[in-house]
């Protein structure tokens, strides 16, 4: 646990207070921040998941979404859970995800997907 704070804190330092992969995973998935994991998968195996998702998307090049594509709006449900195809993608769900102004605000949204849950699938 102790892991998931040091990587928030370096995530958001070490980044000009941008948010980044690591920062916006911490937020969505840990139990004293948004806590919005997945049923079934522990918080230890989300984020880290959560990271390797967003991460490989940062590494692909490409457009936009749209700016009504609900997964990323925080404003109505979208997708259970998602993938993010490319740079601009993340982006967007990074925005989304730090677009709630409180801690409750987010807890109530992201449990309703409100923002769409990015991790790896369990293989």
């Amino acid at each position: 646990m102790r892991w998931v704070l040091y990587a928030a804190v370096v995530g958001v330092f070490g980044a000009g207070c941008k948010p980044t992969c690591v920062s916006t995973c911490n937020r969505y998935y840990a139990e004293e921040e948004c806590d919005a994991r997945p049923d079934g998968i522990p918080a230890d195996e989300a984020i880290p998941s959560c990271i390797a998702a967003c991460e490989a998307a940062i590494d692909v090049p490409g457009p936009a979404p749209a700016a009504t594509d609900p997964r990323f709006l925080g404003t109505a449900p979208s997708p259970t859970a998602g993938e993010l195809a490319n740079e601009q993608e993340a982006a967007a769900w990074m925005d989304c995800v730090w677009s709630f102004a409180t801690l409750e605000e987010c807890r109530e949204d992201l449990d309703r997907q409100f923002c769409m849950q990015v991790y790896l699938e369990r293989g």
